[in-house]
């Protein structure tokens, strides 16, 4: 089971790690209603700080360098 979902990424963390990039972006995209709500967007924002946004894209980036590396040694 294992060897089929590492194939569906075709053993590379790099496209792992843009899937789930791309598909956090889709279920924002789905929950952009709910953020709407005074209510849900507060409970939001005391989890997910906005003064901490510039440390989550800077740990993407580290996931992604990392993740574009190993690909890279591999080959």
């Amino acid at each position: 089971m294992w060897n089929k979902i590492k194939a569906w990424f075709k053993n590379s963390i790099t496209i792992l790690w843009a899937r789930v990039v791309a598909l956090s972006g889709l279920l924002l995209v789905a929950a952009q209603s709910l953020l709407q709500d005074p209510n849900v967007a507060a409970a939001i924002q005391s989890v997910l700080q906005p003064r901490f946004i510039p440390y989550y894209v800077i740990a993407i980036g580290v996931i992604t360098e990392i993740a574009r590396r190993r690909t890279v040694g591999g080959a």
